[in-house]
């Protein structure tokens, strides 16, 4: 009985020591996430205005402008799918990514002659 236990309480331990919190390798970090959904915001907003926020469908426009993005970032949408999916489950990571976000088209609306916060 002390062995089975014995056994179980070190099995435990070896698979929580093994048990690492570090992200997989496929998850964009903090900083691919903040410039992959700062373009697409703007992706988002330029496609808004040009369809006058119909929004029923992807326009073909907007497929290529994110196959762009992700070409240009060197991300699959695999990559992305899995990381919204990650971070989902860490909410107060995506809440700091949300954040830069706004701080960066903060940054880019103050650049341009639009004048207010997002």
């Amino acid at each position: 009985m002390k062995r089975t236990l014995l056994t179980i309480l070190l099995t435990g331990a070896l698979l929580t020591a093994c048990h690492s919190n570090q992200k997989p390798e496929e998850i964009l970090d903090h900083q691919q996430m903040v410039d992959f959904l700062t373009e697409s915001c703007l992706i988002e907003g330029y496609c808004a205005i040009e369809t006058r926020y119909n929004f029923d469908s992807l326009t073909p426009e907007m497929v290529y402008a994110y196959d762009e993005i992700l070409a240009e970032q060197g991300i699959s949408r695999e990559q992305v799918e899995a990381s919204l999916a990650y971070y989902a489950k860490h909410p107060e990571e995506y809440l700091t990514i949300h954040e830069d976000v706004a701080a960066a088209l903060n940054a880019l609306a103050d650049t341009s002659s639009f004048s207010g916060d997002l």
